[in-house]
């Protein structure tokens, strides 16, 4: 008996004393690699192999079996055994993965807060700001670890699962069906309302048709031709081409358009032969203000200068993209999410009780039946004409003896007396 136990509790693959929260970091790294590789390769296998053109239905058809492969993928590693002995696994890989986004947000942010106090504030140089970017992101990454390994997780990665959030099955299926139904029902049309509007404004592409987090220190201005303005030659000599290369560094950016500040710089415009400058030389402000001085001083025109314009451009940024074609893909997801969290809500067991209740106490009204229902909405209009009948009535009668008394007046009479008593002085 003794050595029956013993197998049987060898048996068991883990351990009571293992944590969820390092399984839960594994799981969340196989995870990311496999939502990575479905967002490298299906594009790539569909539009480049199979050649499927970039329309609105191939790209719809594209996002369905993503997601269907990706759902595929998440139930046959669901099955595996360590998911089902090991409690707080599903909601360790939750709360790991709700971090990891958290901290490529706020690495995107400090990164982008570093680069404006690097280019437009010139606090610092480049690779003192590049240092502290990576200092602020290594600091989240270890409060962040530190915060996903406490000891006290355990025990909220397991209240989590209890509710059910990570489970297929139903909490007291048999009971309550009326008004679970009705509020899953419910659910769903205000969350399919909020994604109607959400497509049909637009609004999950507003910022570009991938959803993407944008990598701190690898952009690049991206100047038109047209928005060269007066920096077009020192552009030019940065590597700038107005026919196949757009892209400038942003230093070269910066460099280009200081020596062109309208406030230390003006153009020459219109030039006559007293001045030294050229049509079009780009001089200082002080040496041709110098040089006007001088000239109307002898009785001699000087140049007359024109405003230099800076270059225009927009900085584009290598991106780490999360969810391509988010105006078709989105929706998509959001449905998923939608049908899933309308089914867990009613299955949550302080919910799902409550809702049981409810519909106990709504079994116990005593309804009415048709007939009744009938007669009784009747009586309710019969009063409601005899009600309004008797009050018009009466306030005719009052009208007619009261005006008759001379206590109300009515007509000419009565609109002269109000108006000459608001015209009086008090």
């Amino acid at each position: 008996m003794a050595s029956t136990i013993k197998n049987k509790f060898e048996s068991n693959p883990t351990s009571v004393n293992a944590n969820p929260a390092i399984y839960s970091l594994g799981f969340l790294v196989l995870f990311i690699a496999l939502a990575y590789a479905l967002l490298q390769l299906l594009p790539l296998v569909w539009f480049e192999l199979l050649k499927f053109p970039p329309t609105s239905t191939s790209n719809i058809t594209l996002a369905i079996i993503g997601f269907g492969l990706g759902i595929f993928s998440l139930v046959i590693i669901g099955k595996t055994k360590i998911f089902q002995e090991l409690p707080g696994l599903k909601a360790g890989i939750l709360v790991g993965f709700v971090i990891t986004l958290a901290n490529l947000y706020f690495d995107s942010w400090w990164g982008k807060f570093t680069e404006t106090l690097v280019y437009d504030k010139r606090f610092f140089p480049e690779s003192f700001g590049m240092g502290l970017a990576g200092a602020g992101a290594a600091l989240a990454a270890i409060g962040s670890f530190i915060l996903f390994f406490r000891p006290d997780n355990l025990k909220l990665f397991t209240r989590i699962e209890e509710q059910g959030w990570f489970s297929r099955e139903s909490f007291k299926q048999n009971q309550g069906s009326k008004i679970r139904r009705g509020t899953i029902i419910c659910l769903l049309i205000l969350f399919g309302t909020g994604i109607m509007v959400l497509v049909r404004n637009d609004t999950l592409a507003r910022n570009g048709s991938n959803w993407k987090i944008e990598i701190p220190y690898t952009g690049k201005v991206k100047i038109n031709p047209d928005k060269t303005a007066d920096a077009l030659s020192l552009l030019q000599a940065e590597g700038y081409n107005p026919e196949n290369q757009l892209l400038v560094s942003r230093e070269a950016y910066r460099k280009a358009n200081s020596a062109i500040d309208p406030n230390l710089f003006v153009k020459i415009g219109l030039l006559t032969g007293d001045s030294k400058y050229k049509i079009g030389e780009i001089v200082s402000k002080d040496a041709f203000q110098e040089e006007s001085r001088e000239l109307l001083k002898n009785d001699r025109k000087p140049a007359e200068s024109i405003p230099l314009k800076s270059a225009e451009g927009t900085v584009i940024y290598k991106s780490l993209i999360l969810l391509p074609g988010i105006q078709f893909s989105g929706p998509i997801l959001l449905i998923i999410l939608s049908v899933w969290i309308s089914w867990k809500v009613v299955n949550i067991p302080v919910f799902a009780d409550f809702l049981i209740a409810t519909e106990a106490e709504m079994n116990k009204v005593s309804w009415t039946t048709n007939k009744k229902l009938f007669h009784d909405t009747i009586v309710v209009l019969t009063t409601l004409v005899l009600m309004s009948l008797f009050l018009f009535v009466m306030d005719q009668f009052w009208r007619i003896f009261l005006t008759k008394a001379g206590v109300l007046r009515f007509g000419q009479d009565s609109v002269q007396k109000n108006t000459s008593v608001d015209l009086k002085k008090w």
